[in-house]
Order: C-alpha cells, then structure tokens, then sequence
C-alpha cells in the first residue's frame, strides 16, 4: 500500500512539474528576430575616427554601425557608407538593401552643406583668426540648409521603396564645441576673449543644428508618405563631451583632435562617441 502511495504522489509530482513547465513555455515571450541591418552614408555612418581606417572609405570596427553589429539581435550584413559621401552619393549605395533588409541606418548631409568650410575659418578663430570670416561660412550653411530637405526625403523614401520591410534609423549629427561657461572662461581670459569664443560656439553649434532641422524635415515629409522612417539625435547624447575651447578648462571630448598622428580620425567622433550614437539608435527602434 505505501508503494501506491509513494507512487501516486511521484506522479501527481511529476504531472504537476511537467504542467508548471508547460505554463512557463507558454507564457515565455517569443526570442525576437534578429534585424537584417545595412548601413548607409558618410564618414560617420562609415565609423571614421572609431579605429584604425579598414579601407579606402574609411570605415572601422569601432564606428556605430560596427558596435550595433555586437547586439545579439542586430546582424551587420553590409556597411556600405563612405567618407565623403553627400545624399546624391548614397543612392548608389542603395543597391545593398532589398526586401530581405530589416534594419537601415543613415547618417548624410553634412558634406552635402560643406561643414568643413565652417570649422576650417573658425577653428582659427582663438588664436586671433577672423570671426566674421567665421561667422559668413555659418551663414552659407544656415542659407543652403532648406535644400537638402526634398532631396534627402526623396533618398529616405528611396530606401524604403528598395526595403520595404526594414525600419530606417536616420541620425543627426552632434554638435562639435562645448558651451563655454563664463565664470570658468574669465579664469583664463578677458571678458573679450570669452565673449569671442561664445560667439564662436554659438555659431558652428547652430550651423550643425540648422542640418539637425533640416534632417529632421525630411524624415517627417517621409514619414507622412509612408516610410517606416524614424529620427535619431545625438545631440543631447554628446553634451559634456564638446570640444572645449576655454584653456585649461576641464574636458573629455568625443571627438578626434590629433591633425597629425590621427588625420582620419581629426574632428570625427571617438569610438566612445560611437557608442553613444549606438544606444541613441537602439533607444529609438
């Protein structure tokens, strides 16, 4: 009689045991597919400055699309951005996407305005180069920046004609210079001098935030014709983390600043900077 018993409580154990484990496998979410993720663009996109360059398009493993190809459900079939790419440039790169592609990222438009015409007379401007030199370059950006609204909305509905399945990640850029804090600043420099350099980084910050808007415009123009499209900003992700102009004040810039030891990696951001546009782009899909 005791054996039944012992042997009717295993059971009655064993039924219970496989029941519990039936009712967690039921209720366990389902493992997500892992995006089919190609990334598109310029340098940024293309990872320049996060390492050591891997090609003649500058590309590295240390850039954003690289590090979101280390996220269990991402995998990086192509990166097929490249230094120096503007937004005519990179419908050629379009033909790594098709319908099998779930995930694209885009980074484009600042050759496009030609940043490098502004940091190159402003970058003189603290050791005594011409501000309103400075200033007019900004303005050109500012001036041009409406332009790139229609052609990029055109290349992002480009994309999602070419993937129709893939959700599309476009990012900003961040802004290059810290803020200059006066009270710190007039620790090392006259009144002059600090208003000069609050100037300066007002002026290069709102040439980089001008493209952000016009960025921004053509994902919303996409958007309403029925792209799966999605604006990514860096900005508030890279703040404390600027170039910093006042001397001797504290700084951990994300940007490369080594002309001559690291010229592909000069004004582009680290590979810390890199990972910060990764989790901006894994925030928002």
């Amino acid at each position: 009689m005791k054996r039944r018993i012992l042997a009717a409580l295993a059971a009655v154990a064993l039924a219970l045991g496989l029941t519990g484990a039936g009712a967690a496998s039921a209720t366990a979410a389902p493992p997500q597919p892992v995006a089919k993720y190609v990334a598109l663009g310029d340098s940024i996109a293309a990872g320049q400055g996060g390492g050591v360059p891997l090609d003649s398009c500058a590309r590295t493993d240390g850039g954003y699309a690289a590090q979101l190809d280390d996220v269990p459900r991402i995998s990086l079939l192509r990166n097929a951005a490249c230094t120096g790419a503007t937004i005519d440039d990179t419908w050629a790169q379009l033909s790594q996407v098709n319908r099998g592609t779930t995930l694209v990222t885009l980074t484009v438009g600042a050759n496009d305005l030609g940043l490098d015409t502004v940091y190159a007379p402003c970058a003189t401007v603290p050791d005594g180069g011409d501000l309103n030199a400075c200033l007019a370059a900004v303005q050109a950006v500012i001036g041009d920046a409406p332009g790139l609204i229609e052609p990029l909305a055109m290349l992002i509905a480009g994309v999602a004609q070419r993937a129709p399945n893939a959700t599309i990640v476009v990012t900003g850029y961040p802004y290059l210079l810290e803020p200059v804090n006066l009270e710190e600043c007039l620790e090392f420099l006259s009144i002059q001098g600090c208003q000069a350099l609050t100037s300066l980084v007002f002026a290069v910050n709102s040439a980089t935030g001008t493209l952000n808007g016009a960025i921004q415009a053509a994902v919303a123009i996409a958007a309403e014709n029925g792209a799966n499209v999605v604006y990514a900003g860096v900005v508030e992700a890279f703040a404390g983390h600027g170039v910093q102009l006042v001397p001797e004040a504290p700084s951990d810039p994300w940007w490369g600043l080594d002309p001559v030891n690291d010229p592909a990696g000069f004004l582009h951001p680290t590979y810390a900077g890199y990972t910060a546009y990764a989790q901006v782009i894994l925030s928002v899909l």
